[in-house]
């Protein structure tokens, strides 16, 4: 990137791409996970890569994309099965023997947790991956909350003026625009990754905010007050958001570390303009210019009506949240993160690297700045890829609309995503000073990876944090109390189910809620009725207990009994 130093003593040099030295080069080069080639490899029978009929996916993320689709056919047939078989029970069917066999079927896993696969070093460019993998390292976090937080914040500085014109022919024309939430538990870290990806542009709005101070306090009388620079804002009142972006044409950053809270100030209706904030803040996510009119301020034009959001919440109360909003795709919105457990024995340093990383943002701020629009477009290898992966997207749409509508208009709103990305990962990839005007294959093949990964993490999201199936909730509830028991059990009955199992007890007033979970327990090979015996209340008086459930799920087990006795500990019952 080929500019003036002397506007920055934090440029970097021409030639040495997101301002590294000779030291941080080695540094950054340490690592042994970027081993992926940015230029893309023609295939071994000639089809050159540039070919729309080339199917860019492996073999294998062609085997993971048809599994996704027959997984959401299978729940779905599970459920329906467990709602049927309810039904019957509750009009007096008698439960068919599920004793045939039982003992030699494996039981399935309904105690853990979906954990997509983490967010990999080698899905961003070099620049992003040695601050993910380095933070990480010295955290001990899933490297995943890193790599998120700093592809939005990179997105962040980059001028929505500095545009990629994806197809010309339709007039499709993309900013660098980001929205991503972490989502984890409070021990995962999502707060620190948040902080240290955007540490640094907290630091740049603060030098601009003094330099604004400065330029106030020596104006001439009556000589009006410039405008108030910004490259931040956790401020999600309509109102005051307006005003920061009449100020700041090229788009700011909104971050919160309380996504509940934000979706709440969105929905405040203190004034009756709950409805009227969520349509101000959909179309943020597409910029552009917005008519803002409110009784009390009157109207106003924003000339760029978009930023990039950055936030973190809880798979709880994000999924609380989610019942009280309206279906307005608002969350669709999102590049989704779901965070794994840390690593306790983390041991490294990531000041270095923290360092680099603000250099590449105050770089991607300065060389996209500009008072005029710049348009950049795709290569031919990189339109064909991007043409190529639109498909794919497209087919697993149609494919899991009708088994999860949330997820397919998720997925629906990935090509715009993909295209955004891979102007992000232009401006911070390799390069020799200059990114040019051309987005080639390298950023495309990146973004391709990054929002495959992201379909994985959405899946999760809609499949399970966010899905309305409280019997799948209440089934893995009771199974945990099964392998958390002091003693191996044989058989559970409907009292010991009660008595053993505090979300059982709660459902006590749905008893159609109760049968669904111990439907799924015996559909997983956990239970079995045993139908030689007498009903009561409709109820099997007995259930067999798989015996291989507490070998198998030892671990799980163990992880319960100690989390009850730490609740008891706390509460000063223990020893």
């Amino acid at each position: 990137m080929e500019m003036a130093t002397g506007r920055n003593p934090l440029l970097a040099r021409p030639g040495r791409g997101c301002s590294m030295s000779d030291d941080e080069i080695d540094y950054v080069n340490a690592p042994g996970w970027q081993t992926v080639s940015s230029a893309p490899a023609p295939a071994q029978n000639g089809t050159p890569a540039g070919n729309p009929n080339f199917d860019f996916r492996t073999p294998q993320q062609r085997r993971e994309d048809l599994e996704l689709v027959a997984k959401f056919s299978e729940d779905t047939r599970r459920a329906e099965e467990a709602k049927l078989e309810a039904a019957k029970l509750k009009a007096g069917a008698p439960v068919p023997t599920r004793d045939a066999g039982f003992e030699f079927r494996i039981p399935r896993d309904v105690l853990r947790k979906v954990s997509p696969q983490p967010y990999a070093f080698d899905d961003v460019p070099l620049s992003i991956a040695t601050f993910a993998y380095h933070n990480s390292q010295a955290t001990g976090h899933d490297p995943s909350g890193a790599i998120v937080s700093a592809v939005t914040a990179a997105a962040s500085v980059i001028d929505d003026g500095y545009k990629l014109v994806v197809r010309p022919e339709s007039n499709w024309v993309v900013s660098a625009r980001v929205w991503s939430f972490l989502c984890g538990e409070p021990s995962t870290g999502k707060s620190p990754a948040i902080r240290a990806a955007t540490g640094h542009i907290k630091h740049m709005h603060n030098v601009l905010f003094q330099q604004w101070i400065d330029k106030c306090k020596s104006r001439e009388k009556g000589e009006p007050r410039p405008e108030l620079p910004a490259l931040y804002t956790s401020d999600s009142t309509v109102p005051a958001l307006a005003d920061a972006l009449i100020a700041n044409e090229r788009g700011l950053l909104m971050l919160t570390e309380e996504m509940s809270s934000w979706i709440g100030a969105i929905d405040s209706s203190n004034k009756g303009d709950a409805a009227k904030n969520r349509g101000d803040w959909l179309q943020l996510r597409d910029g552009g210019p917005r008519q803002i009119n409110r009784v009390e301020r009157g109207a106003m034009l924003v000339p760029n009506w978009g930023v990039s959001v950055l936030a973190a919440c809880t798979p709880g109360g994000l999924a609380k949240q989610m019942k009280e909003m309206p279906e307005d795709g608002l969350i669709q919105r999102f590049i989704p993160c779901i965070l794994a457990a840390p690593n306790l024995d983390a041991a490294g340093d990531a000041r270095k690297a923290l360092t680099t990383w603000g250099r590449c943002l105050e770089l991607a701020w300065e060389f996209t700045t500009s008072p005029y629009p710049r348009h950049l477009t795709l290569s031919a290898d990189a339109r064909a890829l991007f043409d190529k992966e639109v498909r794919v997207i497209n087919e697993l749409v149609i494919a899991t609309e009708g088994f999860s509508p949330a997820y397919a208009s998720h997925l629906g709103k990935h090509p715009g995503m993909l295209a955004e990305v891979a102007l992000v990962f232009h401006v911070f990839g390799q390069h020799n000073g200059d990114p040019g005007m051309e987005v080639g294959a390298g950023a495309m093949k990146y973004a391709i990876r990054y929002l495959r990964k992201a379909r994985r993490h959405a899946h999760a999201l809609y499949t399970s944090i966010l899905s309305s199936a409280p019997a799948f909730e209440l089934a893995s509830a009771l199974a945990r109390s099964i392998v958390a028991s002091e003693i191996v059990l044989t058989t559970v009955n409907r009292d010991w189910m009660t008595q053993h199992c505090q979300a059982f007890k709660k459902a006590a007033a749905d008893d159609r809620l109760r049968r669904e979970a111990v439907q799924i327990l015996e559909d997983a090979d956990w239970l079995s009725a045993q139908t030689h015996v007498k009903f009561y209340g409709g109820w099997p008086r007995a259930y067999s207990v798989h015996p291989q459930v507490f070998q198998i799920f030892a671990r799980e087990g163990e992880q319960w009994r100690a989390h009850r006795a730490a609740v008891r500990d706390s509460i000063g019952e223990g020893g």
